[in-house]
């Protein structure tokens, strides 16, 4: 999952969001030194990414991007169910995505000063960017390949993964639909726990 996905299952705790944002950032046990919903916010993230890493439905979604994707068909991925959940969004919220979207810069906006050095000025220029819309589209989601790809071989194409992507977007968002509601439900579990 990627930002989207991260922000949706922080479950409007703005605590539980900034750790969930920033878990990417956050090495070993450098959690610690948080606040502790914040802690919890970023062993949420981990939970959320190994919860997908070992589903059935995305290894077979997985599976069907190596071919274009090679070793990097995992992050990829994460990028595409960003799409897949913005496109199905009514599905799994009953908030409007925009005013989603709006509070959710908004709390990043306040907090960005507790997060990773690293994140200081990327934050801010994500915001202006409005980066969660960039997911709903198919120009915005090429955008974010586009950017992920600079930092990758330069043999890896993401407009062919893009038109294999959309070519088999049925596929995909079945397999999306069956496995979020799990996900969702994971996460949910791993929130309630108290530390």
């Amino acid at each position: 999952m990627n930002h989207l996905a991260h922000c949706l299952l922080s479950f409007q705790d703005d605590d539980l969001l900034v750790g969930n944002f920033i878990g990417d950032f956050v090495k070993g046990h450098d959690w610690q030194a948080y606040p502790e919903r914040v802690q919890k916010g970023i062993l949420l993230h981990r939970t959320i990414d190994s919860y997908t890493d070992h589903h059935e439905r995305i290894r077979a979604g997985m599976a069907r991007l190596r071919p274009y994707a090679g070793r990097y068909a995992g992050p990829v991925y994460d990028i595409l169910c960003d799409h897949l959940l913005s496109l199905h969004w009514p599905e799994f919220s009953t908030e409007a995505f925009d005013v989603f979207a709006e509070r959710t810069y908004s709390i990043l906006m306040e907090r960005v000063g507790e997060m990773p050095v690293i994140l200081l000025d990327r934050v801010p220029r994500m915001v202006a960017g409005r980066f969660l819309h960039g997911y709903q589209t198919r120009e915005g989601l090429e955008w974010v390949l586009d950017r992920f790809s600079r930092r990758l071989p330069p043999d890896f194409d993401a407009k062919a993964l893009c038109d294999a992507f959309f070519a088999d977007l049925a596929a995909f968002s079945q397999d999306f639909r069956v496995f979020f509601p799990e996900l969702r439900a994971e996460a949910q579990r791993f929130a309630a726990v108290a530390m």
